[in-house]
């Protein structure tokens, strides 16, 4: 019988210490991995594509350069325009003087009834034209600004149009590239990560057991996070369907191993069953016979055995001996190797009819 001390005081620091070991060592496998998963971006032609890349410069810059000439023209014509409204304002002001002017003396002349200064009245008559044909001119002079503002904001609008097209159309072109590129990177991402996760799966099937355990685990946790956490920020629109379909796979394969190892387990134990009492007692580790002792389970058949009384000596379900009595007179269970009073290693019923058959022939040949 295996006599290993796995539940002893250094065993149980050791599974702490090994538990500790499998998720830092996780934790360090989950820095580099999310550092290599955000640096993959720059693998496909160096890192994401630009906007200005997919502009058409050859058709964009002769449009530019006419609308930097028409936005100068611009600035000009508003500095005439400006220029043309004060020296209007002014022309048009001094004609409304000189009007007000004119009308004042009328008055004047009317309320005296002097008729003498009808030469005066005729040079202020003479100025008052002057004054409105020069503010008449000056109106002219703003309506043609008019007009050539107008005609250069058309041709402006003309020119915003189609420089608006051709962004368009290097928008859409962008965007082909940019879901590209991210199809790309995705694809990466998928061809790094899922590998890993596999791998992690098999590892755990064919080595979880093993004394590098801990390394095994760890890396599991790590090919988890890595799939299930760091990817997500990542994802295309498509690609939650594809974290969801492999979740989904992962659980079905999870769910027909656990059924399939329980499967395994019922046909073992039925096997078991079928074999003698001392076949069953030598199949029991010493490990399983201290965890079922503790938890009052036969460590043949995992049923309780305390149903038939604290006292009992046999299993009340599949009938294997738990219970031993040492020629101290003690009761120990019958998978200690030694006795809890005497501590001198305990001898089995099994062990003494083995030793009984045994001694029995020798006696026979010695007789003859």
């Amino acid at each position: 019988m295996n006599t290993s001390q796995a539940y002893s005081r250094p065993a149980r620091l050791l599974q702490i210490a090994s538990w500790i070991i499998a998720i830092v060592f996780a934790l360090f496998l989950d820095m580099l991995g999310s550092l290599v998963i955000r640096d993959l971006m720059f693998a496909p032609q160096g890192g994401p594509p630009r906007a200005e890349q997919f502009v058409d410069n050859a058709a964009v810059a002769p449009l530019e350069a006419q609308t930097h000439d028409l936005e100068r023209q611009r600035g000009a014509l508003n500095d005439k325009a400006q220029t043309l409204r004060i020296a209007y304002d002014r022309a048009n002001t001094d004609y409304r003087e000189a009007q007000e002017s004119l009308r004042n003396w009328l008055a004047t002349r009317t309320a005296t009834g002097d008729s003498r200064n009808d030469i005066e009245l005729l040079a202020r008559t003479r100025k008052l034209d002057l004054l409105q044909a020069s503010a008449s001119d000056w109106q002219r002079q703003r309506d043609a600004l008019a007009d050539q503002q107008r005609a250069l904001d058309a041709r402006s609008e003309q020119l915003n149009t189609q420089l608006a097209r051709l962004q368009t159309e290097a928008d859409a072109r962008y965007a082909a590239a940019q879901r590209r590129y991210e199809l790309t990177v995705f694809g990466w991402r998928l061809a790094l990560t899922l590998p890993i996760l596999l791998v992690a799966v098999w590892l755990f099937i064919r080595h979880r057991k093993s004394r590098y355990w801990p390394f095994i685990y760890g890396f599991g946790l790590f090919a988890l996070c890595a799939f299930f956490v760091e990817l997500v920020p990542y994802l295309p629109d498509f690609g939650g369907y594809v974290r969801v379909l492999v979740g989904i796979a992962l659980t079905v394969f999870a769910g027909l191993y656990m059924l399939r190892a329980f499967q395994r387990y019922v046909e073992r134990k039925r096997a078991e069953m079928q074999q003698s009492q001392s076949e069953r007692a030598r199949g029991v580790a010493y490990e399983k016979a201290i965890s079922a002792y503790q938890k009052k389970l036969c460590p043949s058949c995992d049923k309780p055995w305390h149903l038939g009384g604290d006292q009992v000596s046999f299993c009340i379900h599949c009938g294997l001996r738990l219970f031993e009595v040492c020629t101290c007179g003690a009761r120990n269970f019958a998978f200690f190797p030694f006795c809890n009073q005497c501590g001198t290693h305990v001898t089995h019923a099994d062990d003494e009819g083995v030793a009984t058959d045994r001694a029995g022939p020798a006696a026979d040949s010695a007789h003859r």
